[in-house]
């Protein structure tokens, strides 16, 4: 028995200097190394249109339809991909995402057994930030500053569309980072890049405590989607009485800024009395606009849905041999709070949190459970999250991997199961990682985003249900 136990110690030890040894080989590599951020820019031929819509769909007769029409832009056909309708058992209950794509969510860590999820997020994340060093401004777009607030303004490139060497009338996508994103990222250029190409204007924003809006609003605090999806709808409203050429807009997100997105078309339709928001809080926020927002539809790529769960996780600190990807998220809270002069630094995402509310003086006026309300998709522990897509009255896509090594698939499944409204998408593709789907399939990825937005053949194309 001593022995089996020792020979269970040396090959533990052997994996362990085996995975850190092709971990630093990885990462030595020529340009960078393979985890390294890459630019990943829409090429001529790469977005497939999506065929004309037969019949007047709903956002989910959309996705079903057009899934099936961009799978062979996949890597490997043969492997599944989860639609809406299938998340869901007779009897109304999420099915296990991982059985059936016959994965082991306990081997998504490994970088052997998730080797590509790994690379495909490492090449999708910002490394830095533009925050004392502004960004590069992109050709064709302009800097902008957005009032929200008294006294608040945030930034963002904006690119109209052309044809003639005039504004074209159409949507403008609005373009969210993930957590402390900016404007520095290769995948907000490239993504924005891809949209002004195919005929839609673009605003990239960084929304508070984001690149230039943090560099000149220092004390203007990131409150995780409570304030900025207020901002989300000033956003809207500016850029459609600013912009005569610009005719509704849409909304793309990626990992935290999916949620602040998810959360955009939950608050668009919400109604005056909406449970999620107390009535401390529905003070400093105000009443519904009467004003419909981000019309041409809204996508959230690796949404955090159990953020809750998620704090939970981060509660600990992570090692980057065992559990990679956790650990370069803990590095930049770290970094976040070093930024801000807190008390303490760690890597601690529920401890920041609690520090950004209290530095902005928010939980004066409402107790911080009542923001986690606000921000909440999901049940946790007990604790309602209040039925919020339901509301959702624009199209509203999900996309989510089965291999991300940072949020769970099983968490879109859950939220479909208790989500009725036929406005409300979702897609689980057999891989992407964590916000790496255009290092994944990059075809797919452009396509997708393009014809979901597309005016004549998207999912905005429908009739309100």
């Amino acid at each position: 028995m001593r022995s089996a136990v020792a020979g269970r110690a040396r090959a533990g030890v052997v994996a362990v200097r085996c995975w850190a040894l092709l971990f630093g080989m990885a990462l030595s590599l020529p340009a960078g190394g393979c985890f390294d951020e890459r630019a990943f820019p829409c090429r001529p031929g790469d977005v497939v249109p999506v065929d004309d819509p037969d019949r007047p769909l709903t956002p989910r007769q959309w996705l079903e339809r057009t899934a099936v029409q961009l799978k062979p832009l996949l890597p490997r056909r043969d492997r599944p991909i989860l639609l809406t309708d299938q998340m869901r058992r007779p009897d109304g209950s999420p099915i296990d995402v991982y059985a059936y794509f016959r994965r082991d969510p306990a081997r998504l860590q490994g970088l052997v057994t998730n080797w590509y999820a790994l690379q495909h997020t490492g090449q999708s994340i910002e490394r830095g930030y533009a925050i004392e060093n502004a960004p590069a401004l992109w050709p064709g777009f302009e800097s902008v500053w957005i009032p929200v607030a008294p006294g608040v303004r945030v930034h963002g490139f904006l690119g109209l569309a052309e044809s003639g060497g005039r504004p074209v009338q159409a949507p403008c996508i609005v373009v969210l980072p993930g957590l402390f994103g900016d404007n520095g990222a290769k995948r907000s250029k490239d993504v924005s890049e891809a949209l002004r190409a195919g005929g839609f204007h673009v605003l990239s924003l960084e929304p508070r405590g984001h690149g230039q809006t943090e560099a000149r609003f220092p004390n203007v605090y990131y409150n995780y989607g409570v304030t900025e999806t207020q901002d989300l709808m000033k956003v809207s409203e500016w850029l459609e009485d600013t912009y005569p050429p610009i005719r509704g807009t849409g909304l793309v997100g990626f990992c935290w800024g999916a949620n602040q997105a998810l959360l955009a078309a939950w608050y668009d339709g919400r109604r005056a009395d909406d449970p999620s928001i107390s009535p401390l809080l529905a003070r400093v926020l105000g009443p519904p606009s009467p004003r419909k927002h981000f019309t041409a539809g809204v996508i959230a790529f690796s949404p955090v849905l159990r953020w809750e769960h998620f704090l939970d996780r981060m509660d600990t600190p992570k090692c980057v041999w065992a559990d990679p990807s956790p650990a370069m998220f803990q590095d930049s809270i770290r970094d976040h709070m070093r930024r801000k002069d807190y008390p303490e630094i760690s890597g601690n995402l529920r401890l920041s949190i609690a520090y950004d509310f209290a530095y902005s003086g928010l939980t004066r006026h409402f107790p911080l459970a009542d923001g986690y309300a606000f921000l909440r998709l999901l049940p946790y522990r007990g604790q309602s999250a209040g039925d919020k897509l339901e509301s959702a009255r624009v199209p509203t896509l999900i996309v989510h991997a089965v291999n991300d090594p940072l949020q769970t698939a099983q968490e879109v499944a859950d939220l479909i199961a208790d989500t009725s409204n036929p406005n409300v998408a979702a897609l689980i593709l057999p891989g992407g990682g964590h916000i790496g789907f255009q290092a994944y399939a990059r075809r797919h990825f452009y396509s997708l985003i393009l014809g979901f937005f597309d005016p004549r053949r998207g999912a905005a194309a429908t009739p309100d249900s």
